[in-house]
């Protein structure tokens, strides 16, 4: 079975219900089963895609239904279209001035990626089709204009005339022809030393860095892993005293909620002896040495000081830098944003100024240990308030309640294990990021609503009715009365707020060891909080799991107001295009970008946005 089989095979039975089970390949009559016939079918409709002369022609290999994700091969930018229509708007587009979209482009030369460890062409259940069959093949080929090379992956579908026609496409640009990104070791130091190169690369990337990335987070890193890798000098700013502090100074028992696998950083995994589910401190000690071992150079102590300009003449910011209290001046040709979340939501009520103990928010707590036999309220129904009630159950706090003031979409461990990390747990991170990228977000999220929640919610029913006993609101809805996009949904429009994957948090619940109260606060008195039901709960001390701000409020305060009349007011969440809003692709202001999201999302897309820095540098955008 080849790894796309799996992968997608897994999804789909998790994606549509119970009963609709895929049928055994044995009783599949009608279509090619041996794999000498499917690789022909796909050779065959390779040849034909590419001797397409027109946008018509081309569009004609996909479905009624079809779909067409690219990333940087027909337009430098990430596009999403369903269905025909769409596409053949798209690739026909002329606006640019002359050729159509797709001339332009001419993508050329498509073959089988016959060294894909995705394995040989393949019997695929469709995505949304559990009862029927399709054929899956990853392949290569060439864009002509940038000169370059790129990597789909196709799933075919039998056409009502005895064809075949594709229900997705996915075309990756991989690199641009004579920059491709070095491969395997390089030769070493043998007529010098490392230190004496080293002092080299810094002094270039401080008297002239091609890019200024702020934030030495996951994401911010791994960026300038691949800029350095390609050949972009990239310089860091980090404001604390040492990489890997935005994990070490957060609370003590947070933890990955994703595996390890699914969570390693670009070139350099998780050594074996680490736990499936890493702690903060292995986490921020590892992008320590990640640093180290990359050669990325940081600036810590150092931030940007809000205000920076662009001059569209000359190409470059100008970004005044406090590091370690002495101000720089520095004039890169990119800032990359590389800051994660905002700061802390911290809401207010009535009274709260009056209350006899601590009150705090939970990116501010320091363990639960001095609270033991203590009454604690925590405040947010999320990943971040099951963590501090958990903690506090864990060192003896006398009685813990959690106020869940909105309902939450609750994911066990084991089902965010089968849906996220073990169907690509056999493969090397960058492949399965391939696979995971070949189907667009945006028919995730019409499979999801079309069954795939239900089936979803299906396999937790158990820990579901628990929590409901338990007075726990539990939503799938990302507002009340709109479709059910379950978790992907809250994933793909809100970095999943409003969302939990449950680590152990449920079991205190029904156990009784966190009690729930499912009301909005009405004040706060001195010796506990008083609620919109007129009940009271008593209380030495308040912890406010209540998240962050959105992360474009970052950025306005760093950019001016009048940023968002110029990039729009999101950062995250799917566009009108199906693609992630200002993430890793241009932003309508020349020069700034944005790298947000989880490891996933800095291994694969750091990749995209140094070709498209590339591209400037060497004057292959129109």
């Amino acid at each position: 079975m080849t790894a796309e089989k799996r992968f997608f095979g897994r999804i789909i039975k998790l994606l549509v219900p119970k009963s609709h089970p895929l049928p055994p390949e044995s009783k599949l009559p009608g279509l090619p089963m041996t794999p000498d016939e499917t690789l022909a079918i796909a050779v065959q409709w390779l040849a034909s895609l590419g001797a397409s002369t027109d946008a018509a022609a081309f569009t004609r290999h996909f479905a009624p239904t079809g779909w067409l994700r690219d990333l940087l091969c027909f337009s430098w930018d990430f596009r999403t279209m369903a269905g025909r229509a769409q596409i053949l708007e798209f690739l026909a587009d002329a606006s640019a001035g002359g050729a159509s979209r797709f001339a332009r482009a001419g993508l050329h030369d498509f073959n089988i990626d016959v060294t894909s460890q995705l394995g040989p062409p393949a019997v695929i259940a469709p995505p949304g089709n559990p009862n029927g069959l399709g054929i899956s093949a990853v392949f290569t080929f060439s864009v002509a204009a940038p000169p370059a090379k790129g990597r789909g992956l196709v799933r075919l579908v039998p056409d009502p005339e005895g064809g075949w026609q594709a229900f997705t496409l996915f075309t990756d640009l991989q690199h641009l022809n004579g920059h491709a990104e070095p491969s395997g070791r390089p030769v070493g130091y043998l007529d010098t030393t490392w230190e004496d190169v080293q002092a080299t690369k810094v002094a270039a990337i401080e008297r002239d860095p091609t890019v200024l990335i702020v934030g030495a987070g996951q994401t911010g890193l791994m960026c300038a892993a691949r800029f350095g890798r390609m050949g972009i000098r990239a310089l860091v700013l980090e404001k604390t005293a040492r990489v890997g502090d935005v994990w070490r100074n957060r609370y003590p028992n947070l933890s990955l909620h994703t595996k390890a696998h699914h969570s390693s950083l670009l070139y350099q995994a998780w050594p074996e002896t680490y736990p499936e589910f890493l702690p903060r401190d292995k986490i921020a000690d590892f992008l320590e040495a990640y640093a180290v071992g990359q050669e990325i150079h940081v600036w810590l102590s150092s931030a940007m000081i809000p205000g920076p300009t662009y001059d569209n003449f000359t190409g470059r910011w100008s970004v005044e830098i406090d590091r370690a209290g002495k101000r720089v001046t520095l004039a890169p040709k990119h800032i990359v944003v590389a800051t994660g979340i905002g700061k802390q939501r911290v809401p207010t009520w009535p009274g709260i100024d009056s209350f006899r103990g601590p009150v705090y928010h939970s990116d501010d707590h320091k363990g639960a240990a001095p609270f033991e036999g203590k009454k604690v309220i925590v405040v947010g129904g999320c990943n971040a308030g099951a963590d501090m009630c958990k903690d506090f159950v864990h060192k003896g706090a006398a009685e813990v309640t959690m106020v869940q003031r909105s309902a939450t979409c609750v994911i066990s461990a084991g089902t965010a294990d089968e849906l996220m990390f073990r169907p690509a747990a056999h493969l090397p991170p960058e492949e399965g990021d391939f696979m995971f990228n070949a189907t667009p977000p945006a028919l995730l999220l019409k499979l999801a609503v079309g069954g795939g929640t239900q089936r979803l919610k299906a396999l937790d029913t158990d820990l579901h009715d628990n929590l409901a006993k338990a007075g726990f609101k539990l939503t799938w809805q990302l507002n009340p009365g709109e479709e059910e996009v379950g978790f992907l949904g809250l994933f793909f429009e809100r970095t999943a707020s409003g969302s939990m994957i449950d680590m152990g948090f449920s079991q205190l619940v029904i156990e009784g060891k966190v009690k729930v109260k499912p009301v909005d606060i009405e004040r706060i008195e001195p010796d506990g909080m008083v609620f919109e039901d007129g009940s009271k709960i008593s209380a030495d001390v308040i912890v406010l799991a209540t998240g962050n701000e959105p992360i474009i409020a970052g950025v306005a305060s760093n950019f001016g107001e009048g940023i968002t009349e110029r990039i729009g007011s999101k950062i995250w969440g799917l566009d009108s295009k199906g693609e992630l809003t200002n993430c890793y692709r241009p932003t309508g202001v020349a020069g700034l970008w944005f790298v947000p999201g989880a490891f996933q999302h800095g291994r694969y897309l750091s990749r995209h946005l140094a070709i498209q820095i590339l591209a400037e540098e060497l004057g292959l955008k129109d």
